[in-house]
């Protein structure tokens, strides 16, 4: 005859969210378990260190809508004052992740910065007829001449704030693509 196995399920910890304070996670798996409980509909995620975490769904989305990634550190805070209601905040944390990605903190602009990339913005020209070759050649040269000053501003820039961990490669690709994408949006708006 069969009996029922004696071995028990050890209760894994539970986050304990104190409010104003930032904790640390980062997701076993990409999606929260449903649960319905004592407290309604919750999320459960299990953690990489073993321990699970229960969120309603809105602050569950606020982790999707963020982009986070499985193994991905990022913080989550409980926001109270003890005056208004008690909100929640899902913050990535900068640098290097444990699943191979790099979190960069978003800066703001030196004003050099800002001038460099002005400069190589394309002014949009005319009319196609009024525009001669050497005049589009004149163009063409201002318009390189003004990357290569502002890749070298950049490089400059990355290699002295960063100790050389931004490579030349890194630089000039980050450049490129910042280049394109303002080239898109200035002929979108044309």
């Amino acid at each position: 005859m069969a009996t029922a196995s004696n071995t028990q399920r050890t209760p894994r910890d539970v986050v304990d969210f104190t409010p104003n304070t930032p904790i640390t996670v980062a997701l076993k798996y990409n999606q929260g378990r449903k649960i319905a409980g004592q407290y309604g509909e919750r999320m459960m995620f299990t953690l990489t260190d073993g321990r699970v975490m229960f969120l309603d769904p809105a602050t569950a989305g606020m982790i999707e809508s963020a982009g986070i990634n499985v193994r991905e550190n990022f913080t989550i805070t409980l926001k109270a004052d003890g005056k208004g209601p008690r909100t929640w905040e899902v913050a990535r944390l900068t640098g290097e992740q444990p699943n191979g990605t790099m979190v960069v903190a978003k800066l703001a602009p030196s004003q050099d910065a800002i001038a460099a990339v002005a400069a190589v913005t394309p002014k949009p020209m005319a009319s196609a007829t009024a525009a001669t070759p050497n005049t589009a050649r004149s163009l063409l040269v201002q318009e390189a001449d003004a990357l290569v000053d502002a890749f070298a501003l950049v490089l400059e820039r990355a290699l002295t704030t960063y100790q050389g961990r931004i490579k030349p490669d890194e630089v000039r690709s980050l450049l490129l693509s910042a280049y394109i994408q303002r080239r898109q949006l200035s002929t979108c708006v044309a």
